[in-house]
């Protein structure tokens, strides 16, 4: 064997053993992109579960937000027409004073009026 070809051989086993290198690496970076795709995938289907949970999150609160509304409003009733009751028994006690107040005083002035024919007599 020359040495030229020898020299050929060897160029050619040099960009053989090159290729494989290539090769390796190539392999070695479609692994890598299939392992980051299903890493993608399982974020995704992450993420769909979380929008769904924040969908049901709002749709609770929203339920809440009409329950609070449906108690305050029951609520602000219920205040008021114990209001209104207790403001009809506050007039009524009024009534009741001022016409006891005005039977006192008839009734002062009769014993004053009584008193005094008592000691005219």
């Amino acid at each position: 064997m020359s040495e030229e070809r020898f020299d050929r051989l060897e160029n050619q086993l040099t960009q053989v053993i090159q290729s494989i290198a290539t090769m390796q690496q190539q392999m070695a970076t479609k692994q890598d992109l299939a392992a980051v795709e299903q890493k993608v995938v399982g974020i995704e289907q992450k993420i769909i579960s979380l929008e769904q949970n924040v969908n049901a999150a709002r749709e609770d609160i929203f339920s809440l937000r009409n329950r609070i509304d449906s108690v305050e409003g029951a609520v602000a009733v219920v205040i008021r027409s114990t209001f209104v009751t207790h403001q009809s028994f506050v007039d009524d006690l009024n009534f009741d004073l001022q016409n006891n107040e005005r039977k006192t005083r008839r009734l002062s002035r009769r014993v004053a009026r009584l008193e005094r024919q008592d000691l005219d007599d």
